[in-house]
């Protein structure tokens, strides 16, 4: 029995050594394999810089505007009488006259009634017809002031030439009296002779005397009727003025009126109507307007830029205008115009692309995916995107060297896509670069090339 055991018992301790053996052999070479592969060098996917066309673009949600639109809103206050047009209709602007202005207005939307106004003209209008009569009885009363004064002057002068006619007769008989009365009494001469000489004399200065006084009336006539034609003339002036303020007021209170035709200021479509007969229509713009109009021939397609590529954005930059609700159809413009300046919430740039629209399928309010060409250059140095990456705060490709050793080389990039990257500066196209995963390699460390 013993026996038995025993030589159970070693054929059990065989199989475990040799068990143990075969483990011992699989880790022995597991070991041998590991240090193999520990010899072998990164494998890193490799390529050279290419010259090709590259197109830098940026791609921003827009959406389609109407070329003009307007909110019409009433200028003068009243009752809505008739409502002439409803959504959708086609209205006509107003038509230039070849002369120059406008020789028919827009088509009439609507007609407010303001009979308040229209009582307020009339009085206006009795007003400016009332300046006008007295304007005729001022420019009477000036002419009969100026006829006053011309009749004063002509007394003035009347007496002014009868007291020269005097002074130069008392000259006379003074020298006359004297003569007589040096004659007298020599005995030439009787003294009733010397004596009747005297007396022409004194009547004559008396005659001087009163022909003085009626000089000094007509001189204060004249002046009093100058004054009155200074008068007659203010007064003129004033009534004339009172009629050009009476006339302005009757102009304006027309002008108002005319406000009660509403008509479309350039020729479109009613977008909206918000009124209709019977409502108080009220001036300005604190209530809806009563209606919108845009025009549509046209459109603008606006999108806002980041503020990255607005720089590199201006006017005649090449634009692409994709409309989902048309199965992405695409329309080609160039950017019309923009903002310049960048939104400071935002920080974006406003640009507007403007499209043709005769056939009407641009309709205002369209969301829009609009594709800006930001640059391109036909023989840029370009490397992929993963080619590129940051370190140490600089911007660095990883040259792979004749003895595959990693160089790192600081470069200057240029335009960017979703794929690829313009290298300015930094590289040539000899030079065998990194492609892929850079940022998990340093200089210095060698490495396996596997070109692409």
């Amino acid at each position: 029995m013993w026996q038995h055991v025993s030589k159970a018992a070693a054929a059990t301790l065989l199989l475990a050594l040799w068990g143990c053996e075969s483990r011992v052999s699989e880790s022995a070479a597991e070991a041998s394999a590991a240090g193999i592969r520990g010899t072998e060098l990164p494998r890193v996917q490799t390529g050279q810089p290419q010259r090709k066309l590259l197109v830098q673009k940026t791609e921003q949600p827009g959406q389609v505007q109407a070329w003009l639109k307007a909110h019409i809103y009433p200028r003068s206050g009243g009752v809505v009488q008739q409502v002439l047009v409803d959504i959708g209709t086609v209205v006509r602007g107003p038509q230039d006259s070849p002369a120059g202005g406008v020789s028919e207005p827009g088509q009439l939307l609507a007609v407010l009634s303001a009979p308040e106004l229209e009582d307020e003209l009339r009085q206006k209008q009795a007003l400016e017809r009332q300046a006008t009569a007295e304007i005729g009885q001022a420019e009477a009363a000036v002419q009969l002031a100026l006829a006053s004064e011309q009749s004063a002057e002509a007394e003035e002068v009347a007496a002014a030439a009868g007291r020269r006619r005097i002074e130069s007769e008392v000259t006379r008989l003074k020298s006359e009296s004297e003569r007589l009365a040096g004659l007298a009494q020599s005995g030439a001469v009787t003294q009733r002779l010397a004596e009747e000489a005297q007396q022409k004399l004194v009547a004559a200065e008396a005659s001087l005397e009163e022909l003085e006084a009626a000089v000094r009336s007509a001189m204060a006539k004249r002046r009093e009727a100058g004054a009155a034609s200074v008068r007659a003339t203010a007064d003129l002036h004033a009534m004339e003025a009172r009629k050009e303020s009476a006339a302005a007021e009757v102009q304006r209170l027309q002008t108002l009126c005319g406000y009660l035709q509403i008509h479309a200021p350039f020729s479109g479509t009613v977008a909206t109507r918000n009124v209709d007969p019977g409502d108080l229509a009220t001036a300005g713009n604190a209530a809806a307007p009563l209606f919108t109009l845009v025009e549509t021939s046209r459109v603008r397609v606006t999108a806002a830029v980041p503020e990255a590529d607005a720089v590199l954005i201006g006017p005649g930059s090449t634009a692409t205008v994709r409309l989902p609700a048309l199965q992405q159809r695409q329309f080609q413009g160039a950017v019309s115009r923009t903002s310049w300046i960048l939104d400071e919430q935002t920080r974006t740039l406003q640009v507007e692309i403007d499209l043709d629209n005769a056939d009407g399928v641009l309709r205002p309010g369209m969301y829009a995916s609009v594709e800006l060409i930001v640059g391109q250059n036909e023989q840029a140095l370009v490397v992929p995107k993963g080619a590129v990456v940051q370190q140490d705060g600089m911007t660095v490709c990883l040259v792979v060297g004749a003895d595959g050793i990693l160089q790192r080389k600081p470069v200057k990039t240029g335009l960017k896509t979703a794929t690829e990257t313009e290298i300015v500066e930094g590289l040539s196209d000899e030079e065998l670069i990194i492609t892929a995963n850079t940022a998990a390699f340093r200089e210095g460390q060698k490495v396996e090339s596997v070109k692409k």
